[in-house]
């Protein structure tokens, strides 16, 4: 499937240059479904990585699973259970361990699954995670992507992504949009041709 659109975006995007070539030199990207994957414990990372760096999203992350394995205990014995000075101590901020705790509180009672969400299309996806305190749309587009594998997912909240079609299009908006409509109904690779452009020193 994955080399099936890989080839796909590059024939759409041959009129592109600037798009075709990266495509191109990326190679294949892949977007993988993650339903054996803790999604709770997903959607906190989402959290926990807003407005930050790469970087330092990581070292948040680290501090908190360091926190789970030292304390045996899940995310939410964590955030529910444990006392507030243990989440202090990950980094995250008053408004992170709030939108982490009122998400976990949501799923542990039943309101939204995990079964639930993969049944909703991309729309509905998103209104049931912006729903939750703390998550917007920059955080719904992570996981619809991540964890969920929607295919035509643009995520415009994103700054690398913003920059990355800037440096596409040359500033030009005609050209931003035939990128976007020629990437059409797999704009989600394209947000990850543009991700992994960066990460290579290609953009």
């Amino acid at each position: 499937m994955s080399s099936n659109i890989h080839r796909l975006l590059l024939e759409r995007n041959r009129q592109n240059k600037s798009t075709h070539e990266l495509i191109k030199a990326n190679g294949i990207v892949s977007i993988r479904a993650k339903r054996s994957k803790d999604l709770v414990a997903h959607l906190a990372k989402v959290v926990a990585g807003q407005q930050l760096s790469t970087k330092a999203a990581d070292s948040i992350w680290k501090k908190i699973e360091t926190l789970l394995e030292e304390n045996n205990c899940s995310i939410e014995e964590l955030f529910l259970a444990k006392p507030a000075a243990l989440r202090a101590s990950s980094g995250l901020s008053r408004n992170k361990v709030k939108a982490i705790s009122g998400m976990v509180e949501v799923f542990e009672s039943g309101q939204i699954s995990k079964q639930m969400l993969f049944k909703k299309n991309y729309d509905e996806l998103v209104e049931c995670i912006t729903s939750l305190w703390g998550f917007g749309k920059w955080s719904a587009d992570m996981v619809a992507m991540s964890y969920f594998a929607h295919k035509d997912v643009w995520p415009d909240g994103d700054l690398a992504i913003r920059k990355g079609i800037e440096v596409l299009s040359g500033g030009n908006e005609k050209t931003r949009e035939s990128i976007l409509s020629a990437s059409a109904p797999y704009r989600s690779y394209l947000a990850r041709h543009i991700w992994k452009g960066f990460n290579r020193g290609l953009l």
